[in-house]
């Protein structure tokens, strides 16, 4: 007997709403050009120019001096985020359908970009908050400012700290320092000391200096508080790229990441991105890192 199709009704259409709550950017990808990388291991060659002039009497013997090449490994993450969706999803019509899976793939992309601060930054994974083995973070290696009362003065501060020896050409500030900058006034005129600093605390310049905001900078994510409220320095000397561009996948089968549930008993399947970076920060002294006390 030919099976009937005529008591089986299938959604004609699904409606969707997506919900744009305010994401957490990467600031290093704003502040820092990506440069291609290869698979295998990279070292950089790190030249610090020493030389200066000298005065010479006539006849007088030339002195010179030592320049040493230092070497910088760089090293290289997999990142991965595996999103499960009901399978039902397969039921609704093309234009709703690609709305759902691009906004999928949207959120994944940003969650991979974001886990190129927490590595470099805090060393950190961000999907469980804990200490990642094997990778040292610019929050201990950077130069160490402890935060005062006056933001003002902290400002300066992270500045006095480098500016002696290195270009400063941004900072990254977390959004509780940034929302604090926002809110300082000029005592005499009740303006604000950083006009620059918008609303929503997306700061594309401060105090004449590109600048980037994002929780990354301070790690919500980290199961332990990192006291992080901003970096500052030569970003240029912070070298990444993707060793693999990005990848997505569907995976209708199995037990994708390993939870107990099985796709295909649960009706579901699952949208996977995946990318492989490679870093290395050329001098970790080329940074101030503020922290509260």
């Amino acid at each position: 007997m030919a099976m009937k199709t005529d008591q089986i009704k299938l959604p004609v259409s699904v409606a969707t709403e997506i919900v744009n709550k305010a994401k957490d950017t990467s600031t290093i990808a704003s502040l820092s050009p990506s440069t291609p990388q290869i698979f295998s291991d990279a070292d950089y060659l790190v030249f610090n120019g020493k030389s200066e002039a000298e005065v010479v009497a006539e006849g007088a013997v030339k002195s010179s001096y030592e320049q040493t090449v230092d070497s910088v490994v760089a090293k290289r993450f997999k990142v991965q985020t595996t999103t499960r969706v009901t399978s039902e999803l397969q039921w609704a019509d093309e234009d709703n359908q690609l709305q759902i899976i691009r906004s999928i793939q949207a959120d994944q992309a940003a969650a991979l970009g974001r886990a190129l601060d927490y590595v470099i930054y805090h060393a950190i994974n961000p999907k469980t908050g804990a200490v990642l083995s094997g990778f040292e973070s610019l929050s201990t290696s950077a130069m160490q400012v402890t935060a005062g009362d006056d933001d003002i003065s902290n400002v300066d501060a992270l500045a006095d700290a480098l500016n002696d020896s290195y270009d400063i050409n941004g900072v990254a500030l977390s959004k509780t320092w940034a929302s604090r900058l926002r809110k300082l006034r000029v005592p005499s005129t009740g303006m604000r000391f950083y006009p620059e600093i918008p609303l929503n605390l997306q700061a594309g310049s401060l105090d004449g200096i590109t600048a980037a905001t994002s929780g990354t900078v301070n790690g919500r994510l980290a199961t332990t508080p990192t006291k992080v409220l901003a970096f500052m320095g030569d970003f240029s000397l912070i070298k990444w790229g993707m060793v693999r561009d990005l990848t997505s996948e569907i995976i209708a089968y199995g037990d994708p990441d390993q939870t107990g549930v099985d796709l295909k008993a649960h009706n579901q399947i699952a949208y996977r991105t995946e990318a492989m970076y490679a870093f290395a920060v050329i001098d970790p002294h080329a940074f101030a890192v503020l922290k509260t006390k």
